[in-house]
């Protein structure tokens, strides 16, 4: 084609061409691409384990206010457990009962579902399952006996039973007409960074936080989605008594760029995005109030500045 014919049919584009449309057309598209819906809260049917205080019953209250029917488990702390669907119908909200489980006998999560979940509590399925429930261990590797006892039963409450739990609740999930939902497991910054005589504790919530990478996977074909919250050092009723004293507050404030202690409904309030954000899974969220970041050092003084450059 001559360089006249080429001129000719650029021309013809350029009066064809018209820029308002191509913008409209370009932010429909991109509108159309970022605008998502959220995962509404009302109505669905939440498991919350370890709920008969501290950040479980945070996290049940906080559900329960938005709209969820909200099933409350302990282990050991009956009044606890009473105490929590007390506060979630005082405010309102919906309890769809409560269910006691050891979880260091894992043969007892199997029974739980089968016999109580599904037949006297929830016969659809769940729709959201918050693995809370853990064990905090303290004690010397060499103190523990020849069959590692304390090292087994942490980690079958904070690493296998989260396991079977979310097996279970998938199985449930993934078979309702609608299908879907969504896994918390509650971790800790303990995963990342610990200190002496925390090994089983430890090595469960590392474990917690590579089988939350791994779920996310595995279970998105079904549309399940599974992330996690690491909370940094909050205060719940077993650790009060020890806060209490501002002398055991000092060593943790140091090292916290908020310089405070955090609180239960601060660790609910910030798993909320991770539940209805449809686009989050296989994360990881650390709220600590960036002791993370100071990567557990202890604070220093400002260094001086520079002295200044004196032109001349």
């Amino acid at each position: 084609m001559s360089s006249l014919g080429v001129s000719i049919l650029l021309f013809a584009f350029l009066m064809s061409w018209h820029p308002s449309s191509c913008l409209v057309n370009s932010y429909t598209a991109t509108t159309a691409s970022t605008t998502s819906p959220t995962y509404d809260l009302k109505g669905k049917r939440v498991l919350v384990t370890g709920s008969s205080g501290g950040i479980g019953r945070a996290i049940a209250l906080k559900l329960a206010q938005e709209g969820a029917s909200v099933l409350i488990h302990y282990h050991v702390r009956e009044q606890g457990a009473l105490e929590t669907q007390r506060l979630i119908l005082e405010q309102g909200g919906s309890c769809a009962g409560i269910v006691q489980c050891d979880f260091r006998n894992l043969s007892t999560i199997l029974p739980l579902f089968q016999q109580q979940i599904d037949q006297e509590i929830w016969k659809e399925g769940l729709d959201i399952l918050i693995n809370n429930a853990g064990a905090v261990s303290k004690l010397a590797m060499e103190d523990d006996d020849e069959q590692l006892t304390q090292w087994h039963d942490t980690l079958n409450v904070n690493l296998h039973a989260p396991r079977l739990l979310s097996q279970l609740a998938l199985q449930r999930m993934k078979h309702r007409p609608n299908g879907g939902g969504v896994i918390i497991n509650v971790s800790s910054i303990h995963g990342e960074r610990s200190n002496e005589y925390m090994s089983a504790y430890a090595v469960s919530k590392a474990g917690l936080e590579m089988l939350t990478r791994s779920m996310a996977m595995e279970f998105a074909p079904y549309n399940v989605r599974v992330n996690a919250i690491a909370p940094g050092v909050v205060v719940v009723e077993r650790s009060a008594d020890v806060f209490a004293d501002p002398t055991n507050v000092k060593p943790w404030t140091d090292r916290l760029l908020t310089e405070q202690l955090g609180a239960a409904d601060q660790i609910a309030h910030a798993m909320l995005p991770l539940i209805t954000n449809e686009w989050i899974t296989g994360t990881i969220w650390q709220i600590d109030g960036g002791m993370m970041a100071r990567a557990n050092m202890p604070p220093r003084d400002r260094p001086p500045p520079p002295p200044q450059q004196v032109c001349k």
